[in-house]
C-alpha cells in the first residue's frame, strides 16, 4: 500500500518523509523510496516542496539529510509530558492543510470531544479575518483543542483572551521574557508577532455546540520569511533553545483544557488582571479599523472583553470583530 498522500490545499510531500529526514543522518533517494512506498520522483519532489519552505538540506555525494536536527512532535512523548484531561484525543501529525479544520472534519465523522491535533507542518493555518499563517517545518507549533460548550448559556468571545494568558503563563514557566497581549488575539515578544489563537463556533444539530480553539506559535523562524508584519520566536524571548516541542505541547494542551473546563465560570474574571498585566496596548496609541475607524488610547478590556478605547469623545468599547 502506498504511504503517498499530499493535501488538498498544497502540493505536499510523500508521508514520512520528513520523519525519515529526522530520524537517519543521510539517505539516498532510493532507500528513501523503498522505506516511503513511493516513486524516486515523487521523493524529490518532496525534497523540493520542503527546500521550498525553508527546510535546510545537505546533499552530499547523492545523498540527502537535514542540515540541523530536528525535534518532530511524538504522541507518546507528549502523552508522557501531558498531566492534564486523560480522556482527550490526541492526533499527532507529519503535515496538515489546518489543526483546526481537520478537528472540524474529525468533528463531522462522529469523534466527540475532547479532541486535540497538532503538526509538524500546517500548511493552510488560518490567522484572524482569514489571514495566512504561515509556519515552515519544525519552526513554529500549530495547536488545536475541539472542547463541548454545551452547557455554556452562550457562546463567550473571552476565551480567546482567556487562552493568551493560558499561553503566556506557559511560557513565561519556561523561561520566556518580554511577552505581552494584543487585543484581541495576537501574543507578542518585544512588540513583535509571537503567535495568534484563533477560536471557531460550531453548531451541531441535536448534539449541542463546540468549539474550536488554535494556537499558532513561532518557535524559530528563518529571519526572512514573506511575512507582512515584524515578528519574532521564542529565542527572542530568551526561551533555552533545546526546550522540547513535545514538552511545550503537552504544557500548552494541559493549560488550556484546564482553562476550557472553568468556563463559563469563573471565567474571565479570573484571567482578566494577569490579562491587564500584558496589555500591550495598555496608554498606547491604538487605530482600529473596522466597520469604522477608531483612534485613541488603549485603556485595557472590561469585563465582557471588550477593548476600552479613550477617544477625543470618550471611553469606546470596541467588541473583537467590530
Amino acid at each position: 500500500m502506498s504511504g503517498h498522500s499530499f493535501t488538498d490545499n498544497h502540493p505536499g510531500f510523500p508521508d514520512g518523509l520528513l520523519r525519515a529526514l529526522a530520524r537517519r543522518s543521510s539517505w539516498s533517494r532510493a532507500e528513501l523510496a523503498r522505506h516511503l512506498m513511493v516513486a524516486e520522483a515523487e521523493v524529490e519532489s518532496g525534497l523540493e516542496v520542503l527546500g521550498s519552505l525553508g527546510l535546510a538540506l545537505l546533499r552530499p555525494d547523492d545523498r540527502v539529510g537535514l542540515e540541523d536536527p530536528l525535534e518532530l512532535l511524538d504522541e507518546a512523548r507528549i502523552r508522557a509530558a501531558f498531566g492534564g484531561n486523560t480522556d482527550l484525543t490526541l492526533q499527532v501529525l507529519e503535515q496538515v492543510d489546518s489543526t483546526n479544520t481537520r478537528l472540524e472534519q474529525m468533528r463531522r465523522q462522529g469523534m466527540a470531544p475532547p479532541m486535540a491535533c497538532v503538526a509538524d507542518i500546517q500548511w493552510a493555518g488560518r490567522g484572524r479575518r482569514g489571514r495566512q499563517w504561515l509556519m515552515p517545518p519544525g519552526a513554529g507549533l500549530p495547536l488545536s483543542i475541539l472542547w463541548s460548550i454545551r452547557h455554556w448559556p452562550a457562546p463567550d468571545p473571552t476565551i480567546t483572551l482567556a487562552a493568551g494568558v493560558a499561553v503566556i503563563r506557559v511560557l513565561e514557566a519556561l523561561g520566556a521574557r518580554g511577552l505581552s497581549l494584543k487585543w484581541p488575539n495576537d501574543i507578542l515578544v518585544h512588540g513583535r508577532k509571537l503567535g495568534g489563537i484563533l477560536v471557531e463556533g460550531h453548531a451541531q444539530a441535536g448534539a449541542g455546540v463546540d468549539l474550536i480553539l488554535g494556537v499558532g506559535l513561532n518557535l524559530r523562524l528563518p529571519r526572512d520569511l514573506p511575512i507582512d508584519q515584524p515578528y519574532g520566536d521564542l529565542r527572542d524571548a530568551g526561551l533555552d533553545p533545546d526546550v522540547s516541542r513535545n514538552v511545550l505541547a503537552a504544557r500548552l494542551l494541559e493549560a488550556l483544557t484546564d482553562m476550557l473546563a472553568t468556563y463559563p465560570e469563573p471565567g474571565f474574571a479570573a484571567y482578566r488582571t494577569p490579562w491587564q498585566a500584558h496589555d500591550a496596548c495598555a496608554g498606547r496609541p491604538v487605530l482600529i479599523r473596522g466597520a469604522r475607524t477608531l483612534e485613541g488610547t488603549g485603556c485595557g478590556v472590561d469585563a465582557g472583553g471588550r477593548l476600552q478605547v479613550l477617544t477625543a469623545e470618550g471611553m469606546v468599547s470596541v467588541e473583537a470583530g467590530g
